[in-house]
């Protein structure tokens, strides 16, 4: 019985620790209307977005098939928002927001 216990739980930390490979690199489209710049360095994340009356930066980290990252407005355009975003990978060309704060429209990105 201990034994069992021992595998189940070796099992999830390895399941846990799965590197999913996703080259997240280019442009991408949202249903916010915007236009998304992304750079994936390893498993750090880089964007620029921008809409008609809006534009955002973002940084963050990609763990497993999920992305985590902090983004905020920039001056050149009105807003001054910022938050936390979390978006699942659903594959290398989507991207679904599954927790956002600070306002954030978009929720599905594709390219």
């Amino acid at each position: 019985m201990k034994i069992d216990r021992i595998f189940v739980m070796l099992m999830f930390v390895v399941l846990i620790n799965i590197t999913y490979s996703y080259d997240l690199t280019g442009k991408w489209y949202c249903d916010d209307g915007g236009t998304y710049y992304i750079r994936q360095v390893g498993n750090e994340l880089f964007w620029y977005g921008e809409g008609l009356d809006w534009t955002n930066v973002a940084h963050g980290k990609v763990s497993g098939n999920y992305i985590i990252l902090s983004w905020a407005d920039v001056p050149k355009a009105a807003f001054m928002n910022e938050g936390i975003l979390i978006l699942r990978i659903i594959s290398s060309n989507k991207l679904q927001a599954v927790y956002k704060t600070g306002g954030f429209a978009g929720s599905i990105w594709w390219r």
